[in-house]
């Protein structure tokens, strides 16, 4: 696991947007016995995601000496990547269609870029091309990987089916043990979906 990894994932850190608590309940180490706790969990988290966001408007106000210790000699690659996906995904949930989609995430990159590099005394333009693809269905692609090899599933296709109850997760596990050289426990692949459907029923 890498190091970023490692650190997020150090439930016992100082509090950022998530107490102990929230994290100990979202990766699943903590239950409510009274479902109303839990509703009261994700609606305070809910609340500190939204209240975090806005003050990223107020953030631009922090002192340069205060930024560069930040991100100075901290590898936060990870963590980069997160949030960034994670705020794609809200525009994923916010607009309808990927055409408003790609529309305000160009928007919304062009403006971060041409702001930050202005304030270096650069001008810049910025394009931005997106290339789409349906996925098969996930039992097809476990198929191909059986019949093709491993290496023609793109990280993609590998992770639609890790994620999918539509593919047994025993066979699933003894091809990726045969593959690897390694064990795969059935028990993490089905721990995982568990977790994701458990999310999902809860959104909705």
């Amino acid at each position: 696991m890498p190091d970023d990894e490692a650190r997020a994932h150090d439930l016992e850190r100082d509090r950022g947007i998530l107490t102990i608590e929230d994290r100990r309940f979202l990766v699943g180490e903590m239950d409510y016995e009274n479902q109303q706790s839990a509703r009261r969990t994700r609606a305070r988290i809910r609340q500190r995601v939204t209240n975090a966001l806005l003050d990223f408007e107020l953030l631009r106000y922090l002192e340069d000496r205060d930024r560069n210790q930040i991100f100075e000699d901290q590898d936060l690659g990870g963590a980069f990547a997160s949030s960034y996906s994670f705020l794609y995904d809200g525009l994923l949930r916010y607009w309808e269609d990927y055409e408003h989609v790609d529309m305000n995430l160009r928007l919304y990159l062009e403006q971060a870029i041409q702001n930050g590099d202005f304030a270096r005394g650069y001008r810049t333009e910025f394009n931005m091309e997106t290339y789409r693809e349906e996925l098969d269905e996930p039992k097809e692609i476990f198929q191909r990987a059986k019949e093709q090899g491993f290496d023609s599933l793109t990280w993609a296709e590998l992770k639609y089916i890790w994620e999918s109850s539509e593919v047994n997760a025993d066979e699933f596990a003894e091809y990726l043990s045969q593959i690897l050289g390694e064990e795969i426990p059935s028990g993490d692949i089905r721990y995982e979906r568990r977790k994701i459907k458990q999310w999902q029923n809860e959104e909705d």
